[in-house]
């Protein structure tokens, strides 16, 4: 019973250092520490990129470039604030010059913002495939600006709460939630335009 009371007591060896620790490893000269981040925090990393971009390929790139730019930057992490709040702002960051730097506002509509999985036409009993709904809102989203889609995917998608957004963007609250606004009226005013059909669901789901 004591060696198995003492199994199951964590080691030194066994238990994962936080975040700032590790941070604070890779600045003590222990580069192969990074690599510990980097897995940690590869999933993380690439779910947001690829919600903004919609693309696997680029979002692998943007991806990588994230973590460049983390290596390179990564003494000017301040430690009294979270580390997920500082790589958040890194990682949009970098996905916004990625949309910026499109040579055409046509390439958004590649986007693949996946907004919702399946809604139910109750009055119709009709299933609406996700892959239909994403379509719309690929082509609704393309109106956006690279920050108002930053945002929308962070708040609706990711469900990030406003102050959370304001602290990973550096602006006020108040911004984020006006660019909210502007990307959910944007979209509805598309929807009624070019999906009038879908514009019930909208309303329905705001």
């Amino acid at each position: 019973m004591a060696a198995e009371l003492r199994l199951m007591i964590p080691t030194k060896e066994s238990v994962e250092p936080d975040d700032r620790q590790l941070v604070q490893t890779i600045r003590n000269g222990e580069p192969e520490a990074f690599e510990q981040l980097v897995r940690r925090k590869t999933s993380k990393v690439y779910s947001l990129c690829y919600r903004i971009i919609g693309n696997a390929e680029d979002a692998k790139d943007i991806s990588q470039l994230v973590f460049i730019k983390l290596w390179e930057n990564l003494d000017k992490y301040d430690a009294a604030y979270a580390f997920d709040t500082w790589l958040y702002r890194m990682v949009t960051n970098v996905a916004i010059d990625f949309m910026r730097n499109k040579q055409s506002r046509d390439n958004a509509v590649n986007s693949n913002l996946r907004l919702v999985k399946t809604v139910t036409d109750a009055e119709q009993g009709v299933v609406v495939q996700r892959k239909e709904i994403e379509n719309v809102f690929n082509a609704v989203s393309s109106v956006l600006s690279p920050k108002q889609k930053t945002i929308f995917v962070m708040r609706e998608m990711d469900d990030l709460p406003s102050s959370e957004i304001a602290r990973i963007l550096g602006c006020r609250e108040s911004t984020v939630r006006n660019h909210l606004f502007n990307a959910r009226k944007l979209m509805q005013q598309q929807l009624k335009k070019r999906f009038p059909e879908y514009s019930r669901l909208w309303e329905e789901r705001t």
